[in-house]
């Protein structure tokens, strides 16, 4: 495995997520993206910096910081 990929490999293990999985907003973020409590998703991406690309159920894609913003894994 390169830099990059254990890189990669690393920023998924942190964020606790896979690409594919459900997950669900557990409260209002911070910040002006307009995601609220019990907004849902599917996991589109994890980029190397550890952000988390979610297809919100809404119908707009956006990225959340698994560190900073609230959320629980949903079963399949």
């Amino acid at each position: 495995m390169d830099a990059y990929g254990a890189r990669l490999l690393a920023a998924r293990i942190r964020a606790g997520v896979a690409v594919g999985m459900r997950i669900e907003l557990v409260s209002d973020t911070a910040d002006d993206s307009g995601l609220c409590a019990g907004d849902r998703g599917v996991v589109d991406k994890i980029d190397e910096r550890g952000q988390v690309v979610v297809n919100w159920d809404r119908g707009f894609v956006s990225e959340i910081d698994p560190e900073r913003t609230p959320f629980q894994r949903l079963a399949a």
